[in-house]
């Protein structure tokens, strides 16, 4: 046990110092795609957007709207897309707060795994198969990734022939998590994403105020999904991984939430 733990530390650290190589890899996955759409807008303005994070609507979140503004304010980035586990409650507010910047989204945990929608427009409960789930996202309109999708140590993992199940239903892979502390989990998302020919989407996952922009891509604006396919097609990722210790926030806004009852 003590010989695999030093494995996984070892395979994590081995590639803290190699951006490059991710980000060539999402971006010519992401290229190979346009090839095979239509393109129907002009190169517009590119911006900085975070795709995956949580707020205090989560139960394992610390992050409070406030500070989510102030922090995209700080880190330019210019639209994030709030994720919060089978609620969009969090994602209303923090639209108010912000309509031009945040997007209402949801990772919601199906039968099979997690998915993440984005552009929700009414909140898809927990528990359903993951093609009902599909179903109700295409039925709003809905842009959908898959999350971490072979991260083992996730609640919301995937097996192989579940998602194999729902490949042609999807829109897109994440295929960069900052908290997938084993660097191979991120690679099998991308050397999936690119032999069934899908979008890669990266995501910070942030449960905490300090992780927030460990993920993002820069691409053209985009305002719904159609427009979000055409710029992913040209997005240019910027990924870092999480340090182990960020795993903690997640364990304490879920103690203390379930001691206290408040929101943090």
């Amino acid at each position: 046990m003590f010989k695999q733990v030093l494995e996984l530390l070892y395979s994590w650290l081995s590639t803290l110092g190699s951006p490059t190589i991710v980000h060539d890899e999402i971006t010519a996955y992401n290229h190979f795609y346009l090839l095979q759409i239509d393109q129907p807008m002009l190169q517009s303005e590119m911006i900085k957007t975070e795709f995956h994070c949580h707020t205090t609507y989560s139960n394992d979140s610390t992050v409070n709207l406030q500070d989510l503004v102030i922090a995209c304010e700080n880190k330019h980035i210019q639209k994030l897309v709030v994720t919060d586990h089978n609620t969009i409650s969090g994602a209303i507010q923090a639209q108010k707060l912000d309509p031009h910047r945040f997007i209402i989204g949801e990772e919601i945990l199906t039968q099979q795994g997690e998915l993440l929608g984005i552009f929700i427009k009414e909140e898809i409960p927990q528990g359903l198969s993951a093609l009902k789930t599909i179903e109700l996202l295409r039925s709003q309109e809905a842009f959908i990734s898959v999350s971490h999708p072979f991260d083992p140590f996730r609640a919301g993992h995937w097996e192989m022939t579940d998602i194999l199940d729902i490949v042609s239903s999807i829109d897109a892979i994440e295929v960069f998590n900052s908290r997938c502390f084993v660097p191979r989990f991120n690679t099998r998302a991308r050397e999936f994403s690119h032999h069934n020919k899908l979008l890669g989407t990266v995501g910070s996952d942030a449960h905490s105020i300090i992780e927030i922009g460990k993920a993002t891509l820069t691409l053209p604006n985009f305002d719904d999904t159609p427009s979000l396919k055409y710029a992913l097609t040209m997005a240019q990722p910027h990924v870092r991984l999480s340090g182990l210790w960020v795993h903690f926030y997640s364990r304490y806004a879920y103690w203390r939430k379930r001691t206290t009852s408040v929101v943090l």
